[in-house]
């Protein structure tokens, strides 16, 4: 940018600390003293949102297949659309040859309250206890 075209921006110090006002917005910034211009970070967003919306930063990286958890480590499996892989690796020439693969959704585990807890460890000790006593008598 050329000295002809730049703009004569306001500054000014205070207590020994330099203020800059911003190229685009106009609010004051601290500046260092040899500082000609700036352009202050809420403007700098602005300017870099409008070049990627803020979806795009934020995107899931990772798309769902379909398929389970610890598919590719089983010995075979078969996805719905008839394709066959063993240990992860497809056999195309298998292909529509076997039945999809049923999957067993995973048991959920209710979780425990403080007291169930508690009393979950009472019960282990008092097991363990009567272990130890029983061993040595």
């Amino acid at each position: 940018m050329s000295r002809e075209n730049e703009k004569e921006l306001m500054s000014f110090t205070e207590k020994g600390q330099r203020w800059l006002q911003c190229k685009v917005c106009y609010d004051y910034i601290k500046v260092d003293e040899d500082t000609a211009g700036i352009t202050c970070s809420t403007c700098t967003l602005k300017k870099t949102l409008a070049l990627k919306p803020m979806d795009e930063f934020f995107a899931k990286k990772h798309k769902k297949t379909g398929r389970p958890a610890g598919w590719h480590w089983m010995a075979e499996f078969v996805d719905k659309d008839g394709t066959v892989y063993h240990k992860g690796k497809e056999q195309p020439e298998l292909k529509g040859t076997l039945k999809p693969t049923k999957v067993k959704p995973r048991k959920k585990k209710k979780k425990l309250t403080a007291d169930e807890k508690l009393f979950k460890k009472a019960a282990d000790w008092k097991k363990r206890k009567k272990a130890r006593r029983s061993k040595w008598w």
